[in-house]
Formats: C-alpha cells, structure tokens, sequence
C-alpha cells in the first residue's frame, strides 16, 4: 500500500471514528434531555395531584362553612321566633283575661279602655322587634309602601294624595311587611276636544 491510499485510509478511519463519537454524544444528550423531561413531568403530575388534593380540601371546608351557616341561621331564627313570643304571650294573657271579665262586665267603657291598653302593648312589642305602621293618610302615593284599592275624585286635594286607609300596612326596618291599602285623590281629566267641536267654534 503506497502512502497516499494508506493517508486516504487513516483519513477515513479518523473521519468514521469521529462521526461515531458525535452521534454518540448526540444519543447521550437526547437521553439526558429524555431523562430531564421525565423528571420535570413527574413533578408537574405530583404538583397538579397536591393541588387537586388541595382543591378538595377546600371544596370540603366550603360545603361545611355553608352548613354550618345555615345551623347558625336556623338557630337564630328559632331564637328572634322565641323571644318575639314571649313578648306575645303577656298580651295573650290579657286578652284572655279580658274575655273573662267580658261576660260579667257592666261597665262598657272600662271593658273599651281595657282592649285599647291591650292593644297598645301588642304595637309596643312590634316595635321593640323594628316593626313600624306605614303613614298613609295625607301621605303621597308610594307604590313601594301603599297599594290602591280606590280612588277618589277630588279636586280640592293634590292629585295622588291617600285620602283614607282602607288597611293598615307596616314596615320591618326599611322592607315593607305588608302595603297599607289606601284610597288616593284623583282630579277629572277635562274631555278631548273632537274635531266637530273646533270646527263649532271656528
């Protein structure tokens, strides 16, 4: 073998020996970089499965706060329920005792003053508990609190005004129990003129 094929085939020797290193190196890298892939999806799954973990616990911790704020709210419920009545049962009692002394009662206005002294503790008992009647008479017309059963002509009176009280309405805080029902003043509403009627005066 001359020296130019023996250089052209250590040439190509080294050349091979080269390309072999490279692709080996190649494979080393792709398989470190597999690896690190590996690694990095095995800790986002262990991440994503803390934070559904998480997620439930929470979700669980929701569901018995709102139980336990619908208990509290029953119980207050019962509670405001109990102390209304037994501001109630006193004035039970003197209707009761009212009743009694009805049959054996002569004197009617003593019997009339009774009742009234009874029904002046049963609206002070609404309104240690907020409950306010809702003015109406001389009052202007308020859809929020007044329901109209009638209206009255009256041309002396504002337009809208409550002119009477058909029924009592009241008020717990700023919410409306109940409308009062109310007969409000209305004005006669002059006739359209027609065209016959222009024509007349023309």
């Amino acid at each position: 073998m001359d020296l130019t094929k023996a250089q052209k085939k250590l040439k190509s020797d080294v050349e091979e020996a080269a390309e072999e290193r490279i692709e080996t190196k190649e494979a080393q890298v792709s398989s470190e970089e597999l690896a690190r892939l590996e690694r990095e999806l095995k800790e986002k799954a262990a991440q994503a499965e803390e934070y559904l973990t998480r997620l439930k616990y929470l979700q669980a911790d929701f569901e018995n706060y709102k139980k336990m704020v619908a208990r509290e709210r029953e119980l207050y419920e019962k509670c405001a329920t109990e102390s209304l009545i037994k501001r109630l049962l006193p004035i039970l009692d003197h209707l009761e005792a009212a009743f009694t002394s009805a049959q054996s009662c002569k004197d009617l206005v003593s019997f009339v003053k009774g009742i009234e002294l009874i029904y002046f503790d049963f609206l002070e008992a609404l309104s240690r508990e907020g409950v306010k009647p809702i003015k109406a008479v001389g009052e202007r017309y308020d859809p929020y609190k007044h329901e109209v059963l009638m209206t009255v002509l009256n041309e002396d009176a504002p337009e809208d005004l409550v002119l009477e009280e058909l029924e009592r309405g009241y008020m717990l805080g700023t919410k409306v129990l109940r409308s009062a029902k109310v007969a409000i003043a209305k004005h006669l509403e002059p006739a359209p003129e027609n065209d016959e009627t222009n024509q007349s005066r023309r």
